[in-house]
Formats: structure tokens, C-alpha cells, sequence
């Protein structure tokens, strides 16, 4: 009876069954927590609640990895804490040596990969956490921060257990399914008779996708074999998303056009109930003698729809993926430039505010300075999630000053306090889980036990209430103002890819007879273009930088490759070898003298457009001409 009517609420909150019950059950292991660690008497108990919201997550891979991660972050940072701590140093050195510490973990959340980058942001938090409010402690101040840490573990622990038992497996069946699907979409548009439109949805489809790959094969060691074979689809798709930007304007035999036609449905179906590596297989077979580039894509292709299988099956793949085919970390040196400067140097204000303005409570915003600053540094678009993060941090702010004032008074023991607590984690947990709520809420849950000081020792009079509440407030206020008034543009950030990309391709270029480009090469350019696609789309620029121009570029290396081959393996004419060699020497001024490359693949012999010399011309004619914009993207704003 009231059944249609639950839906509704439910649907109107943004929560559906399976998200209300992680997060009811996030909450009860929040509590949980909150009470083994107030059992054991240790002090300031509200930080082991803060590390389950912190580590928890739907998806009971990404939270274990996130789990192990957060303990090794928060055992290294630990150990510098309590190392400065005990250190025999002036207090400034102590203060600037945190500060280093703190800036180059915030760096490094730009160098490694999701996992590592995490442990990183909980080494440079955690020192943080030991360090600072130990330096406003009276007395016992190394109980005290070590008080902390256990607080984390047990609380890591408790979120831990509660994901073995509680959460369902990731769907990885199915993202492996989608993937194949738009693998299958890509062969389609090899088959056509003409080139894909030049704002093809397939490819930022493509991105999006990948972008959920990692938590669903998330793990704490090593990536899975599920990992692995669905990078290598999104690789392999890319390369023939690519090729048909060339192939479209050529020709296809019948033969082949109906062996691309059979992959494609093959991939169209469940991979558990039909593989599509026999027909992978033969249609790399009638590409041989059509492209040799497209039958190696599709052989690896083949290769990786027998590893998924294998993978499903759960044995072991009979071939093991290559490097080439999976996508490796991303590395940012700009972001992690600019994200340990704001890390170090905000730690270090912190630490003086701690440190000289005589105030018992000033570790409160000090924490709130550092940990807002640090998390927003190590994301790719902070200035888009600060304003929302600020608001549910103004939220639990505003909730933990009210159950201190009003609340808090009338509590005689532990078991008075946990019922007090108890509806305010439940709407906590629920607000997480929230597809509308779940940004703001962790900073809003976070904060939330930051400044309700659950314990009988706290001061519940307005004056210190309200002062605690304000300035965790204004100190983050102002994190949040600066990122606001400094912001990261996508459109700068997509230059700068596109500009390595390019750079990339000029250093391929180099000397004809060095050595190919090996897996890491290839490796680096697919990440880099998921990457520029994922700024293209965020800074809304798909409609001035075709989708088709980030494409170009795989055609372009692609081309190059064919040209050095031809260089390399192929007897050609004197004539024409010193043509191939000037065309190289032009490519690799492709970003400063952008038209000599044009202008000679339109003379003789590339305007032919004879034999396997004038295969390679056309395609990088194709390739210059798609990627003319992302080229004018990529240069600077005095050379435009």
C-alpha cells in the first residue's frame, strides 16, 4: 500500500534500496566505531567515525583498496608525524619540514595512479593530524596524537569489515559489456563507405566509460585481470576509432566489410554468452591485404576478447596482454607542481597559526586548512566541487554546533551520547549515499565530528561553540574562495595535453633510423587523449575542438610510423627517400612551423599518392587536417 509511495520519497532523495542500505550501514559502522574507540577511553574518539566516512564506498573493490591505502597513509604519515614531534628542532624547522612533507605528498597525488595518490593524500593529512594539534597540547601531547592514529585504524577496520560482509560486488560484467559494445560501434564505422562525422558521441562515451573502470576493478595490490582486459578494449577502441577517420574515405572489399559486420555483432552480445575472438580473428585475416595497420588492431583486439573470456571463466589467459594495450598512470606535472605549493604553504600557515596565536582550540581550523586544501589539490577540477564541498561543510558545521549547544549538556555518560549521535550519523550515512548529496556530505559528515567534540570534557558554552564553529568555517571559506578566484581552466589544461601529444609525435619524428616507439610510448598517448577529451568536455569546447581532432593524433603517429617503416625496411628510390626524409624534418617543426609539413605532402612524390609511400602521405594529409584545430588549441596564446 504505501509501497508506490516510498518509491517516490526515495526516488526524490536520490536514493535507491542498495544505496540506502550502504548507507544506513555506513553509519552504523560510523557509530560503531565511535563506541569501540570511547570503550578503549581513548582521547578526541570522534576521529575513528571520521575514517569510515572518509574510506567508504559503494563498491566493495574500491573501498578495500581504499581501506589498505588509507592504512599505509596513515602509518607512514604517522611515523614523520611522531619523527618531527620527538625531533630535537627549533619550531620552526619542525614546522617547515611538515610543510615539505605535506606539499610533496600533495604533489605526488598527480604522479601515481588513483591508489597510490590516495595513501600519498593520507600520509601528508596524517602528519598533519599528529603534528598539530599536539603542538596547542598543555601536556601529553605524544598520547594524544597517538590517541589519533588508533582512532583511524579502528575506524579503517570497522569500514573494512562492514564492506566484506555488506556490499555487493562491483558490476564489472556488464562495464566489460559496454566496452566491447562501443568496440563493436568502432568496427561498424570502419565499415562504412565514408568518414564518421567529425563530432562522433561514441568517443566521449568512450571517456566517461573509462572513468568508471577503476573503481569497479579496483584493488589494494596490483590492477585485475578484469582491469587489464577492459583497458585493453578502450585502447584497442581508440586506435579503430581512429582508423576510421582514414579507412572511411577508402574503399573496403566486400569480403572484409562483412567479417567487420560479424565482429561487431559478435561484440554486441554478452560476453558470457558468446566470444568474439573467432570472428576478431578472421577479420584480421581479410585485413591483411587491405591495411596491415587494421588487421594488427584487430588481432589485438581478438587477443584481448580471449583474455576477457578467460577472465570471466576465471582461468588464465593462454596470451598475456601487452603493455601497449592497457592504459598506464597519469602524470601531471604542472597540477603536482602546483598542488604541493598550495599544500606546503598552507601547512605551514597552519602550523604558525597552532603555534602562536595561543589559542587551546586553533588546531580546528588549522585542520580544516590543511585538509580542505590538500584534497582540492589533488583533484582535477577543484574549483567545480569547492563550492559544493562548502556547503556540506557549512552544514555539519551548523548540525554539530547545534547538538553541542543543545545536546550535548544533557548527556551523563557513553550511552547518552551515542543515542544523541545516533540520528545524526543515520541522516549523515543517507545524505553520503545520495546520488544528489553524496559530494557535500562527506565534508559535511567529516566536519560534522570534527566540531561536535562528542565527549564529556568538551565546552558546551555559546562563546566557545560559536567560536570553534565560525572559524573551522572561515578557515575553509577561504580555501574555498582562493580556488574560486585562482581556478584551473579545462581549456588551459586540454592545451597542455594536446601540447605533449604533439610534442610527442615531434620527438617521434627524430632521426629516421632510431629506434620505434615501445609500449609505454603508445601507453602515454592513450591516457593523454582520454585525458584531453575529459577537459575538452568539462570546459564545454566540444563544439570548437572536434572529437575528430583528438583522433588525428593517433592517425598522425600512426602516419609517422608508417613513413620511418618505409624508411627503415624499403627499398625506395633515391628521390623519394629524400623527400621521406625532409617530410620527417618538417613534422618535427609541426608546432612551430605548422604549414612546411602541408605544404610538401602536395608535391611530388607524396601528391601521387602511389604505392606504399603514398598510402602513408594520405593518411598523414588526413591526420594534419583533422587535428588543425587541436594544433591551434595547443599553441601558445603570443603564437596564435
Amino acid at each position: 500500500m504505501f509501497a508506490p509511495y516510498l518509491s517516490r520519497i526515495t526516488h526524490a532523495l536520490g536514493l535507491s534500496r542498495q544505496s540506502a542500505v550502504f548507507g544506513a550501514s555506513t553509519a552504523a559502522m560510523a557509530l560503531t566505531s565511535f563506541a569501540i574507540a570511547s570503550l578503549f577511553h581513548l582521547p578526541n574518539a570522534f576521529w575513528a567515525p571520521m575514517a569510515v566516512w572518509i574510506v567508504a564506498q559503494p563498491s566493495r573493490g574500491l573501498l578495500l583498496e581504499r581501506g589498505v591505502y588509507r592504512l599505509v597513509g596513515t602509518l607512514a604519515g604517522a611515523g614523520v608525524g611522531f619523527a618531527l614531534l620527538a625531533a630535537p628542532l627549533p619550531l620552526m624547522a619542525v614546522l617547515v619540514l611538515l610543510a615539505v612533507w605535506a606539499g610533496g605528498c600533495a604533489a605526488l597525488t598527480h604522479l601515481t595512479r588513483a591508489a597510490f595518490s590516495y595513501a600519498a593524500l593520507m600520509a601528508g593529512l596524517t602528519a598533519s593530524v599528529v603534528l598539530l594539534p599536539s603542538l596547542g597540547a598543555i601536556g601529553g601531547s605524544a598520547a594524544i596524537a597517538m590517541a589519533r592514529v588508533i582512532c583511524t585504524l579502528i575506524g579503517v577496520v570497522c569500514v573494512i569489515a562492514m564492506g566484506m560482509v555488506l556490499l555487493p560486488a562491483p558490476p564489472r560484467r556488464e562495464l566489460l559489456d559496454r566496452v566491447r559494445g562501443l568496440g563493436g560501434h568502432a568496427l561498424r564505422q570502419l565499415a562504412q563507405s565514408t568518414a564518421p562525422p567529425a563530432n562522433d558521441e561514441p568517443l566521449l562515451s568512450l571517456t566517461r566509460l573509462e572513468q568508471q573502470l577503476a573503481p569497479s576493478h579496483a584493488g589494494p595490490l596490483r590492477p585485475s585481470s578484469g582491469a587489464r582486459v577492459s583497458g585493453a578494449f578502450v585502447a584497442a577502441t581508440l586506435s579503430l576509432l581512429a582508423m576510421a577517420r582514414v579507412t572511411g574515405r577508402r574503399p573496403l572489399p566486400t569480403e572484409l566489410k562483412e567479417a567487420l559486420g560479424n565482429a561487431a555483432e559478435a561484440l554486441d552480445q554478452p560476453a558470457r554468452q558468446t566470444s568474439a575472438a573467432a570472428a576478431l580473428k578472421h577479420a584480421a585475416d581479410r585485413a591483411q591485404a587491405y591495411s596491415p595497420r587494421l588487421a594488427r588492431l584487430l588481432d589485438q583486439l581478438s587477443d584481448t576478447e580471449a583474455a576477457g573470456t578467460a577472465w570471466l571463466k576465471q582461468q588464465r589467459s593462454l596470451r598475456p596482454l601487452p603493455s601497449r594495450m592497457t592504459l598506464p598512470t597519469r602524470r601531471d606535472t604542472p597540477s603536482a607542481l602546483i598542488a604541493g605549493t598550495a599544500g606546503g604553504v598552507v601547512t605551514l600557515l597552519a602550523g604558525l597559526l597552532v603555534a602562536y596565536s595561543g589559542w587551546d582550540n586553533a588546531w580546528l581550523p588549522a585542520m580544516g586548512l590543511c585538509t580542505f586544501t590538500m584534497v582540492l589539490s589533488s583533484m582535477d577540477m577543484p574549483q567545480a566541487l569547492a563550492p559544493r564541498m562548502l556547503q556540506g561543510i557549512i552544514v555539519g558545521v551548523g548540525l554539530a554546533a547545534a547538538f553541542r549547544l543543545w545536546l550535548m549538556p544533557h548527556a551523563a555518560g557513553l550511552g547518552d551520547i551515542l543515542l544523541m549521535l545516533a540520528p545524526f550519523m543515520l541522516f549523515g550515512g543517507l545524505a553520503r549515499a545520495s546520488s544528489k548529496t553524496k559530494v557535500p556530505a562527506l565534508d559535511g559528515n567529516m566536519c560534522f565530528m570534527l566540531a561536535s567534540q562528542p565527549f564529556l570534557q568538551a565546552p558546551t558554552d555559546p562563546g566557545s561553540v560559536l567560536l570553534d564553529a565560525g572559524s573551522l568555517i572561515a578557515s575553509i571559506a577561504l580555501v574555498a574562495l582562493a580556488y574560486r578566484l585562482l581556478p584551473r581552466r579545462p581549456a588551459r589544461r586540454a592545451g597542455y595535453l594536446a601540447r605533449l601529444m604533439l610534442r610527442d609525435i615531434e620527438r617521434l619524428c627524430g632521426h629516421h633510423d632510431s629506434p620505434a616507439p615501445d609500449d609505454a610510448w603508445y601507453g602515454r598517448m592513450y591516457r593523454r587523449l582520454l585525458r584531453l577529451m575529459l577537459h575538452i568536455g568539462q570546459a564545454q569546447q566540444s563544439g570548437s575542438v572536434q572529437h575528430a581532432t583528438t583522433l588525428g593524433v593517433l592517425n598522425l603517429a600512426d602516419g609517422v610510423i608508417q613513413l620511418r617503416t618505409l624508411l627503415q625496411k624499403t627499398h625506395l628510390a633515391p628521390a623519394d627517400r629524400e623527400a621521406a626524409v625532409a617530410l620527417l624534418a618538417a613534422l618535427r617543426r609541426l608546432s612551430t612551423a605548422p604549414d612546411d609539413a602541408q605544404q610538401l605532402l602536395g608535391t611530388p612524390p607524396f601528391a601521387l599518392g602511389r604505392g606504399a609511400l603514398g598510402d602513408a602521405a594520405a593518411q598523414l594529409r588526413h591526420a594534419l587536417a583533422d587535428t588543425a584545430e587541436l594544433r591551434r588549441t595547443s599553441a601558445p596564446k603570443k603564437a596564435r
